[in-house]
């Protein structure tokens, strides 16, 4: 079976570091909308680097939400800007 290529512009991870610079910007992944409250930067101990979170409102589930960018199953899922 063929898998979509996912246009890395079109990704969490990317909308995070270059897009979402203010906030209220709602944007679809899926078939759930979120809107974009603030990143945070975490630190690991493990080695050193950090992780890239991303706080959401989930308008499904009605209530915020972390995102944890810097994995990948969330950080490379394509989104829709609204």
């Amino acid at each position: 079976m063929k898998t979509k290529k996912v246009d890395k512009k079109k990704t969490l991870a990317y909308a995070v570091a270059f897009y979402f610079t203010e906030a209220s910007i709602k944007f679809m992944m899926g078939n759930t909308m979120y809107e974009y409250v603030h990143t945070v930067y975490d630190r690991r101990y493990d080695n050193g680097g950090f992780n890239t979170l991303a706080v959401v409102y989930n308008y499904k589930k009605m209530k915020y939400e972390v995102l944890v960018v810097s994995d990948e199953k969330v950080g490379d899922k394509e989104i829709q800007i609204i």
